[in-house]
């Protein structure tokens, strides 16, 4: 129940390798779910619609909480994701975290996250 909780939290830091990983199998997953499950979500009406909705949500609040860790981590507050709705700096946003090394000591937001 923990690491499920670790994807919805958003305190803590995570690495730039678990930050890839989110974000690779949250777009990707999130593709794949739509593509999926439209068809048919689009045949149930406005349940499917509630539905596909909520699914979005909860991919939404993970990728957000994704890059809120990953800006800890860089020692930078969580709400500095909320800069990927400014158009242009919304594109970079995402990526430059991939390449942003973070604190090798602890900072304000806790101590480094564990390797893998």
């Amino acid at each position: 129940m923990t690491y499920l909780r670790g994807f919805f939290s958003f305190s803590g830091r995570i690495n730039r390798a678990q930050y890839a990983m989110v974000m690779l199998f949250g777009y990707i997953g999130s593709i794949l779910v739509f593509w999926l499950t439209w068809p048919h979500l689009r045949a149930m009406g406005d349940l499917g619609v509630a539905l596909g909705m909520t699914n979005v949500a909860v991919i939404l609040w993970i990728l957000f909480a994704a890059m809120a860790k990953r800006l800890h981590d860089i020692n930078r507050s969580g709400l500095s994701s909320l800069r990927i709705l400014v158009p242009v700096i919304g594109i970079y946003t995402p990526c430059s975290l991939f390449f942003i090394p973070g604190d090798p000591s602890g900072n304000d937001y806790g101590s480094p996250p564990d390797r893998f």
